[in-house]
């Protein structure tokens, strides 16, 4: 089985479509009460996504932002694509490794209303996309 994006162009695509339509989400509150910012760092293919809790509606971008993140999470593009599909639960991800947080493994847990979020509208959106 090939991997789920051809390329970072795809991805890019796709992302910015789920950020977009969940930028303004009731999921999006705690990410925004906290004031966190998120790095994801993607591979296979090598993408880096920002979500920017600081502001409403929360911006994404795949530069950085010039401040640190809250929090980053390492993963394959493929991982991220399961954990939104939500046939790879977030528990599952940590224990085996195919998903590292920096910070203590409770940080997972804090990336769980954003995936919340996105797993409502990414579905759909892979079923137009890829």
């Amino acid at each position: 089985m090939g991997r789920t994006y051809a390329d970072a162009e795809q991805l890019r695509a796709v992302f910015s479509e789920m950020f977009d339509d969940v930028a303004d989400a009731d999921g999006m509150d705690g990410l925004v009460a906290q004031q966190m910012v998120i790095n994801f760092r993607l591979h296979d293919p090598s993408v880096d996504i920002w979500v920017d809790g600081r502001t409403r509606p929360v911006a994404t971008t795949f530069e950085p932002i010039g401040v640190d993140a809250t929090l980053t999470a390492e993963l394959s593009a493929d991982s991220m694509h399961n954990l939104l599909l939500g046939t790879l639960p977030l528990g599952k991800a940590v224990l085996f490794r195919k998903l590292k947080v920096s910070g203590s493994r409770s940080g997972a847990l804090r990336l769980e209303p954003l995936l919340h979020a996105c797993q409502a509208v990414y579905p759909g959106i892979v079923d137009r996309r890829l």
